[in-house]
């Protein structure tokens, strides 16, 4: 009866390992944040489309309805994105989606701190065990980056949209209380993509060249050549949209669309529908599937995740079992 479900919940896991490799495809040439609006323009296209047919949009009389949709636009699209592609463009797809496995232990203690959720000690354990694996990933199993604590700056950033995930998932618990998921989940989007698109403009314009990992090629090459501000960061600014727009940056705004259609309006209709008919607490265990598949598609990309990886990616998906399992009980109970 719950196979179509149980199908769709692994396709929503496959389409969003895959995202990693898609971004990390399209920061290697786009400007990030410009890359990040048009993936949440497509999103939001798409996203408003299924709105409509499936479920109405959000409340936004009073003040304290729409402060909360501010919320999880700026933390749930808008910040979250800015982390996970300048991330994703200074790490590699297989830590990037073994840091975000970890999001089920990291919601649980942003939980447990932020709205004084109980949690028992199995869950504690859990989110211990968890972390644990995040520092092993961390520190590319180094022991002397632990001591010295020299992490990775793409790790960081990537863990940070880990946290504001969480924030997003903590906070977006209580909206929905009274607020329907598909039209909120719509509108958090839009203004995401609205907050990302002047960002995008200024990053187009070079303003942010010299900057690790926020400037694509074309843009530190024409910043070099003496564009830096007025008239000539407008001219740098067509320029860089006119290099996007080349023929054989074709398969890159696949990537994009990708971005915007399957691993954020598909894959969330799948995730919607996964959750209501089988519970959030059970359809979560299937974002354990994300670094698995990533890793899969590692291999067969050619690239064996190093030995770190398969371990920091046992361990944490252990700790966000052993999170799962205690929550779903809490919540029985």
């Amino acid at each position: 009866m719950y196979i179509g479900f149980y199908l769709r919940l692994c396709a929503t896991a496959f389409f969003w390992a895959l995202a990693f490799y898609s971004v990390t495809a399209v920061v290697q040439v786009f400007p990030v944040y410009l890359s990040a609006f048009f993936r949440f323009f497509f999103a939001s296209l798409f996203l408003s489309v299924l709105t409509q047919i499936y479920g109405g949009w959000p409340s936004f009389r009073g003040l304290r309805n729409r402060l909360d949709l501010i919320f999880l636009g700026v933390v749930g699209v808008f910040l979250y994105n800015i982390c996970f592609f300048t991330g994703i463009k200074l790490s590699d797809p297989v830590t990037g989606s073994l840091i975000v496995a970890a999001n089920p232990a990291v919601t649980a203690l942003i939980s447990s701190l932020w709205k004084r959720e109980h949690s028992g000690l199995q869950r504690w354990m859990g989110i211990v065990l968890s972390f644990c694996g995040l520092l092993l990933v961390f520190s590319r199993g180094s022991l002397e980056t632990v001591l010295g604590l020299d992490f990775h700056p793409g790790d960081i950033f990537i863990f940070g949209a880990s946290i504001c995930w969480a924030f997003y998932s903590v906070k977006g618990r209580e909206v929905l209380k009274s607020q329907p998921v598909l039209g909120t989940t719509t509108v958090a989007c839009i203004i995401g993509a609205l907050l990302l698109l002047p960002l995008g403009v200024m990053e187009g314009m070079g303003l942010f060249a010299g900057i690790p990992g926020l400037s694509s090629p074309s843009i530190e090459a024409m910043h070099a050549s003496g564009a830096s501000s007025g008239a000539e960061s407008l001219s740098l600014l067509s320029a860089e949209f006119h290099l996007l727009l080349q023929p054989e940056h074709v398969l890159l705004w696949l990537h994009l669309i990708y971005l915007g259609f399957f691993a954020s309006g598909i894959a969330f209709l799948f995730w919607y529908q996964g959750v209501r008919a089988l519970g959030a607490p059970r359809a979560s265990v299937f974002i354990n599937l994300v670094p698995v598949f990533a890793m899969i598609v590692s291999i067969f990309l050619g690239s064996w995740p190093h030995l770190y990886q398969w371990l920091g990616a046992a361990v944490v998906l252990t700790g966000v079992i052993i999170t799962s399992r205690s929550t779903m009980q809490e919540q029985k109970s």
